[in-house]
């Protein structure tokens, strides 16, 4: 397992933050988990692991939304979809060569 030994802080408004953080306990999870998978997803992924993108579910139109999970269920048809645990291994793997040792 990845030793996590660096510290990572951010700004951001207080109302968003306290949104966040309970979506991502809801989710059985911590803000703080999913920014280091989104780290992680990040390396994988040799970029941002979504397409950004100025659209809200809401500004979206059926088929746009549509189309997003046909890409969704493609992926997970197709295996592109890791467990915490694999994407350590791959992560470890890919990067065991390079100068980071925390990767």
């Amino acid at each position: 397992m990845m030793a996590m030994d660096a510290t990572l802080q951010i700004r951001m408004n207080g109302e968003l933050k306290a949104q966040v953080e309970e979506l991502y306990r809801n989710l059985g999870t911590s803000f703080a988990e999913a920014v280091r998978v989104f780290a992680q997803q990040s390396l994988r992924e040799g970029g941002m692991p979504f397409r950004p993108t100025l659209k809200t579910w809401d500004e979206m139109t059926r088929d746009e939304i549509h189309g997003k999970l046909l890409r969704s269920q493609e992926d997970i048809q197709m295996g592109r979809v890791y467990s915490q645990e694999d994407l350590d291994t791959r992560m470890r793997e890919r990067f065991s060569h390079g100068t980071d040792p925390a990767v």
